[in-house]
C-alpha cells in the first residue's frame, strides 16, 4: 500500500516537424498536412521489409491513410506515389552518413544530454519517501500498429495519447503538478503512474514503477512465495487434480483436465482476449482441430499461443486425460460465456466450452487457497532456472562473463518451457545478410591481421639470425 507517490506527470512526444511534401494520389497533387506526411513516411520506412507484402498490413494503412486524406473508397496502394517520402527517407539517410566521426559524437552526446535531462525530471518518483525509478516515463508516440503475427489490426495508424487523454495517479496531495490532464487520482493500492486508454484497440495503457522499485519488488516476492509454496505440495495438488480427472459430474472433469493440460504443458488459460485480436488459443480454448490423439498414446498439440506464437508439442498422457479429451473432442461445441471476451471463435466448437479462467482459479484455489493457473508457469519457469543454474556449477569467483552466460542460458530454458519468444524485426533477413557480410569483413580483417603477425615473425625472426651473425663476426675479429 502506498501512503505518498510524488511524480512530474509523463513526457508526451513532440510530433515530427513537418517538412511539407506532395504526393501523387490517383494522379493528382496532393500537399500533405503534417498528420498526413507523418502517416506518410511512417510507411514509406517500411520500404523493402516483409511489411509492404502483407495484404492485410498494406489494406489496414491504406484505409486509414485514406481516411486522413478524406478519400471514399479506400485508396489502393498503386494509386498512391510515395516517391517522395522515399527520396526524402533516402537524403535523411544519405546525410547522416555524410556526417563526420566529429559530428556524429557531437550529435549523440546533445541526444544524450536531451534523455538524461528527461529522465533526470520525469524518470523518477518519490513512492513512501524513497525514490524509486519509473519503468518508462515516455509515452508512445503516433505510428503504424505493428502487432504480432496474424494480428487483425496490423498496418492500422494508432494515434498517441495526448496529456489531455492521460490519468496521473498521484498523491495524497496533487497540488503543482504542471500539464492539462484528463484526470489526477489517488490510488494508494496501485503501482501505475500514468494511464490511458489506446485510441486503437481501447485497452488501458499504463506506465508502472520500475521493477526494481522496492514495493514492487515485495510484490514480486509474493509472486514466487506462492510458487514456493506450490512446490512444497506440488504431489498433493496434482493427486486432488488426478483424482477429480474421474469425478461423476462432468463439468468437474473438464475443469479438471484443462487443469491437467496447464499444469503439464505449462499453459495459459487463454480465455483473456478481445473481439479484435488475432486467433490465439490457450487451454481453455482448445478447439478440436489444435489436439490429435495418436494411436501410441501422445497427444500433439499444435495452434498460435499469446502474440500468435506457434505452440506445437507431442506427450504422453495418462489414460483417464485421454479419455476426457476424447469425450471433450467428440462433444465439442460453441461456448455460450462470455468468456474469451466474445472473441468470435467462441462460437467455433470449443474442447472446453464455458469454461473459464475464473472456474479453472476456483477449482485450484479450493485444492489451494490463492493457487491460480498462472502460478502453475511461475513454478515451472523457476524449476526450469533453477535446474540450469545448478547445471552450469558456477563458482563465485568466475568471471562475470561466465554468470552472465548462465544466467542468460537459465533464462533461456525458462522462455523454451513457456514459449517465450521474440519477434524478429521487420527487415531480419537484409539485417542477416549484413550481419553475414560484417563477419565475413572481420574474419578476413582477422586474416590480414594473422598474415602481418606472422611476417612480423619472420623478419623479427630474420633480424635476430643477421644480430647473431654479426656478434659472432665480431668475437672472431677479436
Amino acid at each position: 500500500m502506498l501512503y505518498e507517490l510524488i511524480h512530474h506527470g509523463v513526457v508526451v512526444p513532440e510530433p515530427p516537424k513537418p517538412i511539407g511534401l506532395t504526393i501523387r494520389v490517383r494522379g493528382q497533387e496532393i500537399a500533405l498536412t503534417p498528420k498526413q506526411e507523418e502517416m506518410a513516411l511512417a510507411f514509406a520506412r517500411k520500404k523493402d521489409t516483409p511489411y509492404v507484402q502483407d495484404e492485410v498490413f498494406v489494406a489496414n494503412f491504406m484505409r486509414d491513410f485514406s481516411a486522413a486524406l478524406g478519400i471514399e473508397p479506400p485508396l489502393q496502394l498503386d494509386e498512391v506515389d510515395f516517391g517522395p517520402c522515399y527520396a526524402y527517407i533516402e537524403a535523411e539517410r544519405a546525410a547522416k552518413e555524410a556526417l563526420s566521426p566529429e559530428e556524429r559524437k557531437a550529435l549523440a552526446l546533445e541526444r544524450r544530454r536531451e534523455r538524461e535531462a528527461l529522465k533526470a525530471r520525469y524518470g523518477y518518483a518519490i513512492v513512501n519517501g524513497q525514490r524509486v525509478e519509473l519503468g518508462t516515463y515516455m509515452v508512445e508516440p503516433s505510428g503504424i500498429f505493428m502487432g504480432r503475427g496474424q494480428h487483425p489490426l496490423r498496418g492500422r495508424w494508432k494515434e498517441g495519447a495526448q496529456q489531455r487523454d492521460i490519468t496521473l495517479n498521484l498523491g495524497p496531495d496533487p497540488s503543482g503538478i504542471e500539464g492539462e490532464w484528463a484526470e489526477i487520482v489517488w490510488q494508494p493500492e496501485s503501482l501505475w503512474v500514468a494511464r490511458w486508454k489506446d485510441k486503437l484497440t481501447g485497452k488501458l495503457k499504463y506506465i508502472w514503477l520500475s521493477d526494481t522499485a522496492p514495493i514492487k519488488q515485495i510484490r514480486e516476492a509474493q509472486k514466487f512465495d506462492k510458487a514456493i509454496e506450490l512446490e512444497e505440495r506440488l504431489a498433493a495438488v496434482r493427486q486432488e487434480i488426478e483424482r477429480a480427472l474421474a469425478a461423476p459430474d462432468p463439468r468437474r472433469r473438464m475443469i479438471a483436465t484443462a487443469c491437467y493440460l496447464i499444469d503439464a504443458l505449462c499453459l495459459r488459460v487463454g480465455d483473456e482476449k478481445e473481439p479484435d485480436e488475432a486467433d490465439t488459443v490457450g487451454a481453455t480454448t482448445l478447439r478440436p482441430e489444435h489436439v490429435v490423439l495418436h494411436e501410441d498414446g501422445t497427444a500433439e498439440f499444435h495452434f498460435l499461443g499469446k502474440d500468435s506464437v506457434e505452440w506445437h508439442k507431442t506427450l504422453r498422457l495418462p489414460e483417464q486425460v485421454l479419455a476426457n479429451l476424447r469425450e471433450l473432442i467428440a462433444n465439442a461445441r460453441p461456448s455460450s460465456t462470455e468468456g474469451n471476451g466474445g472473441h468470435p471463435t467462441r462460437d467455433l466448437p470449443q474442447i472446453f466450452p464455458d469454461i473459464t479462467s475464473r472456474d479453472v482459479n476456483a477449482f485450484l484455489s479450493e485444492i489451494m487457497p490463492g493457487l491460480t493457473a498462472k502460478v502453475f508457469r511461475t513454478h515451472h519457469a523457476t524449476q526450469a532456472v533453477e535446474t540450469s543454474l545448478e547445471g552450469a556449477h558456477v563458482k563465485p569467483a568466475d568471471p562475470e562473463y561466465v554468470k552472465w552466460k548462465a544466467a542468460s542460458l537459465a533464462n533461456l530454458e525458462a522462455a523454451i518451457l513457456c514459449n517465450h519468444t521474440k519477434q524478429a524485426r521487420g527487415d531480419w533477413t537484409l539485417a542477416e545478410v549484413r550481419y553475414k557480410e560484417r563477419r565475413q569483413k572481420a574474419q578476413e580483417r582477422l586474416e590480414r591481421s594473422k598474415e602481418q603477425v606472422r611476417a612480423c615473425r619472420e623478419a623479427l625472426s630474420t633480424l635476430k639470425e643477421a644480430m647473431r651473425q654479426e656478434m659472432e663476426g665480431a668475437d672472431d675479429a677479436q
